[in-house]
């Protein structure tokens, strides 16, 4: 039902308070002091946007990939995702399976322990992605360099797409750590369990360590953005070879054929002439002992002499061609 927000809920402990709870979406804003432009975040019925964290008075709003969560500090809500995708479904469960053991480390509030947990989660999620496109974009490749075929620039291509994909969607994840870490203000406003202590909401250096957690984890996706990267630049490279190889192919083939209409003409030429002589017409020549002869060579001279202009012209054209390119 698009009036509801469906998500499971974890407390502090790990242990889940609510499985697949349904809320009316405007109390839930409500109960959570939250604005209604902050649903796109959280709104599984809505199509796939581009990630956010987002920061508010007392939560940490969560849009990364197939995560999509709440962050309260003593709570974490986990919004339930569309059952037809099966492959995120998998990765959610197993992601929640993580919560379970976050009481493990009580040395760090429990936000940034949730908040961790999550980009562990997301960075796993490239990473594999990642090696994925590394091996099956490094096999088309080395195969182009022993042959070019059809279905392997068809695999190509495709690989391609879909790496452009994941590029996008990595480059997207580090800019938005990237701006996070650039505003302080949001940083400091990432300590939820330290809202209500006055002496650390007005300190200036409350946060480094949610900076040096954000900051590590930056570094991590900006390894893969590049990475990425260098693979499409190897693609596009490697495509630019083959339609270099595919040109000349097809140059030579054109040459060719235009050979072969060359060599045609010359034999169309050359037949030409004797047929006007086996004509059953009377003319001057047929008596004479030379006739035959002088046929036969003003046959074999003419398409000589056409064969050669014609292949004049084409060096010339050739010339004409390189100079211009």
């Amino acid at each position: 039902n698009n009036n509801y927000v469906s998500c499971t809920i974890f407390d502090i402990n790990g242990n889940i308070t609510a499985i697949s709870k349904k809320f009316p979406k405007m109390s839930f804003l409500e109960n959570n002091n939250l604005y209604p432009r902050d649903l796109r975040n959280i709104d599984t019925s809505a199509v796939d946007i581009v990630p956010s964290i987002v920061i508010r008075k007392n939560c940490i709003l969560i849009n990364l990939l197939y995560i999509k969560a709440i962050i309260q500090k003593n709570q974490v809500m986990i919004f339930d995702i569309s059952p037809t995708n099966q492959s995120s479904i998998s990765k959610l469960g197993l992601f929640m399976y993580d919560l379970e053991d976050l009481n493990k480390n009580y040395h760090q509030n429990y936000e940034f322990r949730v908040l961790e947990t999550i980009l562990i989660n997301i960075m796993s999620s490239l990473e594999t992605e990642l090696n994925n496109h590394l091996k099956v974009s490094s096999s088309i490749l080395k195969d182009l360099e022993n042959q070019i075929d059809r279905i392997k620039l068809k695999n190509l291509l495709i690989n391609s797409k879909s790496l452009t994909a994941y590029y996008q969607k990595s480059l997207l994840i580090r800019e938005v750590l990237d701006e996070l870490l650039e505003n302080d203000e949001d940083l400091q406003k990432m300590y939820l369990s330290d809202n209500n202590n006055p002496n650390m909401a007005n300190s200036n250096e409350n946060f480094t360590e949610i900076e040096m957690l954000i900051e590590s984890y930056y570094k991590q996706c900006d390894e893969f953005v590049q990475q990425a990267g260098s693979l499409i630049s190897d693609i596009k490279s490697t495509e630019e070879i083959v339609n270099i190889i595919l040109d000349a192919n097809r140059n030579s083939l054109m040459l060719y054929e235009l050979k072969l209409t060359i060599y045609t003409l010359g034999f169309t030429v050359a037949t030409t002439i004797p047929a006007f002589y086996g004509m059953n017409l009377k003319n001057f020549i047929e008596d004479s002992i030379y006739g035959f002869s002088s046929v036969v060579g003003i046959s074999i001279l003419s398409a000589i002499g056409i064969v050669a202009i014609s292949f004049n012209k084409l060096r010339t054209v050739q010339k004409l061609t390189m100079m211009l390119g």
